[in-house]
């Protein structure tokens, strides 16, 4: 249950919400200092100030660009609550307001969803773990590996906790986060990564876990060993804290690097079905509209099966439909998002264009796997970023890439068919 690309679910954190909601930082010891202290270097007024409402709409649209995927809307909630609480500040950044020699680095987390069993449970909870938050961790050693300060944090992913969580390490340092993540939406794995697809290195990158182990990889054979590197790490450790992607604000502004104004997409989405709750609109058609998607389908839970698979949460969903969709199904496969979505057999939408499953009751998109049999829901689909439509993106991100005998079709096309 931390933040990108990581799934777990359900209400306990690995030690990290709480230690975040109380607003310490991990020194260069591996244990706590006071967060203000961090701030004093580098606190300065950049970008938009983001209250308290903005940032709660942006939450809300987070759930419905995670697509299954992110990290808990509960947990984010609770994190930024604290932050509030605590008094942190909150800033946004446009990419374009970046001096070309800034850098800017992306941190976020990786956990694995199943519970270990309980010889490995005990073995982990035998040792002391004295870095409370992973992810700011990673960051101040990425910052002390370059010997220099990030100007922003890149939001890793725009999933409800990725998201808050990348949001937190800003505000906390002081700087403001950029109007900009690495994919648009939450995806399963390190390799589907803006910056990768770019061309750009993500090295050096940083990791730290609860237990206090460093790692910089300062080089990679291939980016996508970056993935399995800290996977592995993550699986034995329960959870990873990682920054990586340190560029400078020059490629930042290029073309294809990151996926602009996320944060802002995000926060228009919640701000839509926020307002229509309030006008006796239909909110869920106002969070379809304001990003242009469409309605896949509405239905009812029937089951749905899941297992960690090699420290991801791999399972499915069916759905028997209702309105409309009587007498139809559903069925949605997910690797830690949905991926892929067949209704009565025939595809109609695969990643990367964006497919995500909201409850109808409190129109806020619903992390896997907290189903339950017979509740409501609607399913809707959006456009990818057009850079995952390139062959670049495509390479890491098309259902064949995870392994499924289909092709990638847009998803305006497979339903204009």
């Amino acid at each position: 249950m931390l933040a990108r690309r990581h799934f777990m679910a359900g209400a306990v954190a690995i030690g990290g919400l709480g230690a975040l909601a109380s607003c310490k930082r991990v020194d260069d010891a591996g244990g706590q200092s006071n967060g203000a202290a961090a701030k004093e270097s580098r606190s300065n007024d950049r970008g938009s100030l983001l209250t308290a409402q903005m940032l709660e709409d942006a939450l809300v649209g987070s759930s419905y660009l995670g697509c299954g995927g992110g990290g808990s809307l509960k947990l984010a909630r609770e994190l930024i609550a604290g932050d509030l609480e605590a008094g942190q500040v909150f800033r946004l950044l446009s990419i374009s307001e970046l001096e070309d020699d800034e850098r800017v680095s992306s941190p976020y987390s990786l956990a694995s969803l199943a519970p270990p069993g309980e010889e490995i449970l005990a073995k982990l909870e035998a040792i002391e773990k004295p870095v409370k938050v992973p992810t700011f961790a990673a960051f101040s050693l990425l910052e002390k590996h370059l010997d220099t300060q990030f100007a922003a944090v890149i939001l890793g992913e725009i999933g409800p906790l990725s998201m808050a969580e990348g949001l937190s390490t800003a505000a906390r340092l002081g700087v403001p986060a950029l109007d900009a993540d690495t994919v648009g939406r939450a995806t399963p794995e390190i390799n589907q990564h803006s910056v990768r697809v770019a061309g750009h290195p993500l090295t050096p990158a940083a990791g730290v876990t609860p237990f206090g182990d460093e790692v910089v990889l300062t080089g990679l054979q291939d980016p996508s060993r970056e993935e399995d590197l800290f996977r592995a790490l993550a699986v034995v450790s329960r959870e990873i804290g990682v920054a990586d992607a340190p560029i400078t604000g020059k490629i930042a502004k290029s073309d294809g690097a990151l996926v602009k104004d996320s944060f802002t997409l995000a926060r228009k989405i919640g701000e839509a079905v926020r307002l229509a709750q309030t006008s006796g609109a239909d909110p869920i058609e106002a969070a379809r509209a304001q990003n242009a998607g469409y309605h896949l389908f509405r239905g009812n839970v029937m089951r749905f099966d899941w297992e960690d698979k090699d420290g991801f949460l791999v399972g499915d969903l069916l759905l028997s439909g209702v309105g409309e969709f009587t007498g139809q199904e559903m069925l949605v496969d997910y690797k830690n998002e949905h991926l892929v979505a067949r209704r009565d057999g025939k595809v109609v939408a695969t990643c990367p264009d964006l497919i995500t499953v909201v409850d109808t009751q409190t129109y806020e998109g619903i992390n896997n796997p907290d189903f339950t049999v017979g509740q409501e829901v609607a399913v809707l689909g959006y456009k990818c970023d057009p850079l995952w439509r390139k062959p670049a993106g495509l390479d890491v991100f098309a259902p064949r890439y995870f392994g499924y005998d289909v092709d990638y079709v847009p998803i305006e096309k497979r339903l204009s068919t």
